[in-house]
C-alpha cells in the first residue's frame, strides 16, 4: 500500500545566484554565465502560488544574495498575501534602512543574517570581502526594525575554534537563535 507524502511546509526559494561575497566553501556555481536566467518576478509568484496550494507554510527567500533582485519587496508582498511566514536569509550587503524599511512595509517577517566568523579578520578573509563591520551594523539594524534574527555561520576547519566566540557576539548582537 502506497501512502501519500506529507505536504512540504517550507519553501527554499533560492531566488538568484548574484553575491557580493565569493565564500570559498560556497555552493553557488562558479561560472556564472552558464546559470544566467532567473526566474522572472511573474515566474516566482507562479512558483509561490503552487508552494502554498500544495500546503507550505513558511518561505525562505535565499540566493546567492536576495538583495540583489530589484522585485524582492514584490515577492515579499505576494507571499504576505498568501500567507507564507517570510524569511530572507541574507549576507546583509544590500539591506540599508531604506531597504529595511521597504521589507517591512511589505511583510517580511523574519531575518537570518550570516557571518563567516566572530573576528573581522577571518570573516573578510572566508569571504574575500571586507562586510564584517557591515554585517555588524546590518544586525542592529534588524534589531531596531524589530525583526527576529537568527544569525548563521557555516562552521568548518577555520572557524571551528571559534565557536564559544561566535556564540557570544550572538547573544551580543541579540540574535533569538543560531545556526550553526
Amino acid at each position: 500500500m502506497q501512502s501519500t507524502p506529507p505536504p512540504p511546509y517550507w519553501l527554499l526559494a533560492e531566488l538568484t545566484y548574484r553575491c557580493p561575497l565569493h565564500c570559498a566553501f560556497c555552493y553557488n556555481p562558479l561560472r556564472y554565465d552558464a546559470v544566467r536566467d532567473e526566474l522572472t518576478t511573474g515566474e516566482w509568484i507562479d512558483v509561490l502560488r503552487q508552494a502554498r496550494a500544495l500546503g507550505a507554510v513558511q518561505l525562505g527567500l535565499s540566493g546567492g544574495e536576495p538583495l540583489t533582485r530589484d522585485d524582492l519587496e514584490e515577492l515579499v508582498v505576494e507571499a504576505r498575501r498568501l500567507g507564507f511566514y517570510s524569511n530572507l536569509i541574507t549576507s546583509g550587503v544590500g539591506l540599508t534602512e531604506t531597504r529595511i524599511a521597504a521589507l517591512k512595509q511589505a511583510g517580511l517577517d523574519h531575518i537570518q543574517l550570516s557571518f563567516q566568523d566572530s573576528t573581522r579578520e577571518l570573516n573578510d578573509f572566508l569571504s574575500s570581502t571586507r562586510t564584517f563591520d557591515l554585517k555588524l551594523k546590518v544586525a542592529k539594524l534588524i534589531k531596531q526594525y524589530d525583526y527576529p534574527m537568527v544569525m548563521n555561520c557555516v562552521l568548518h576547519r577555520y572557524n571551528l575554534p571559534h565557536v564559544g566566540k561566535i556564540i557570544e557576539m550572538a547573544l551580543e548582537l541579540g540574535a533569538e537563535d543560531l545556526e550553526l
